[in-house]
């Protein structure tokens, strides 16, 4: 068998830790499904929410409205969960009782750090698409609903306490919709598109001040960098530290980012850098006295994706030492 890698060992392995960890790993799809639920029901489940079109929306501000919630609630619940199985992947080799036991384990240093990256990760991801779009669905179903203003012939109490509106047979109903939650990615790079070229024909309305944020191809890349290093700051951290992984990660890291802004902000005010007070934003510093934001090019595109891979090398070097 090779010493670093062999698939039937790396098989074997997650097979091992998924069947010891069963309980934990139910309970905490369970809190998923619940906390995503509330969530998405505006921590009301039990009560429907009926909007009238025309009033306040039409029917595509409506959906617009609704896809963008539903975005933002995806990808913070996403972090937050990310970060609790990041905090927790590194459990049984920090443990008195059980690092033993998980360090002796007969496979390789990289199958068993891969293990824990990919739980963190994929999984993580792949698991709360499901979790996500399978609620989320099933709550538009019920929770929300619109319907035209004309269609309503007056307003009735339930036993349960809420009011609902009557509304005359065969009345259309429109449910929100579940759309890509990637799909400010393309938004994203249309409003770059459509600036760019506004400000390369001299079209009306548009200030030649207003910045091009980036491609898609830009956008996706530096989702992943975020991705990655928000997962992996929190496996250092619980690589690190034995207790109170999460609060300490991130008293650490606010410190730092503090300091950082303050150095920023030193360099920008001054008097040899000339930047005022109202462009302090670190985009700026870099592209002072420019009348466009330039996307960076490729080489600062990959010299981003060192700080992700910095980290990554620490938790290695930590995680081999460890099994020594």
């Amino acid at each position: 068998m090779k010493e670093i890698f062999d698939i039937c060992r790396f098989w074997a392995l997650a097979r091992k830790y998924y069947r010891e960890n069963m309980k934990t790993i139910l309970i905490f799809l369970g809190v998923m499904i619940i906390v995503t639920l509330v969530f998405v029901c505006g921590f009301n489940p039990f009560e429907p929410e009926y909007t009238e079109l025309d009033d306040m929306y039409t029917e595509a501000d409506y959906l617009e409205l609704f896809s963008g919630k539903f975005t933002l609630i995806f990808w913070g619940l996403l972090g937050v969960f990310s970060m609790v199985v990041a905090s927790y992947s590194f459990v049984d080799f920090m443990s008195v009782k059980k690092s033993f036991g998980a360090l002796l384990l007969p496979a390789s240093s990289f199958e068993k750090l891969l293990l824990v990256t990919l739980n963190s990760t994929v999984v993580i991801l792949l698991v709360y698409l499901a979790i996500f779009y399978g609620i989320t669905n099933a709550a538009c179903s019920f929770k929300y609903m619109a319907y035209d203003k004309s269609d309503r012939i007056a307003y009735s109490d339930s036993w349960l306490g809420f009011t609902y509106p009557v509304l005359k047979p065969g009345t259309e109903i429109v449910h929100p919709k579940v759309i890509n939650v990637f799909y400010f990615v393309d938004k994203i790079s249309e409003v770059s598109a459509y600036v760019q070229a506004a400000q390369e024909h001299g079209s009306i309305g548009i200030k030649k001040t207003q910045k091009i944020y980036g491609t898609s191809f830009l956008v996706w890349n530096f989702l992943i960098i975020h991705w990655t290093y928000f997962v992996f700051m929190f496996m250092w951290g619980a690589l690190t530290f034995r207790k109170r992984s999460v609060l300490l990660t991130i008293f650490l890291h606010g410190l730092f980012f503090l300091f950082l802004g303050w150095l920023i902000y030193r360099v920008g005010t001054a008097s040899w850098w000339r930047v005022s007070r109202e462009d302090m934003m670190l985009y700026e510093l870099y592209f002072y006295n420019t009348s466009i934001f330039t996307p960076p090019s490729l080489s600062w595109l990959l010299f981003l994706y060192v700080v992700p891979l910095t980290y990554m090398g620490i938790i290695w070097k930590k995680f081999k030492n460890k099994q020594v």
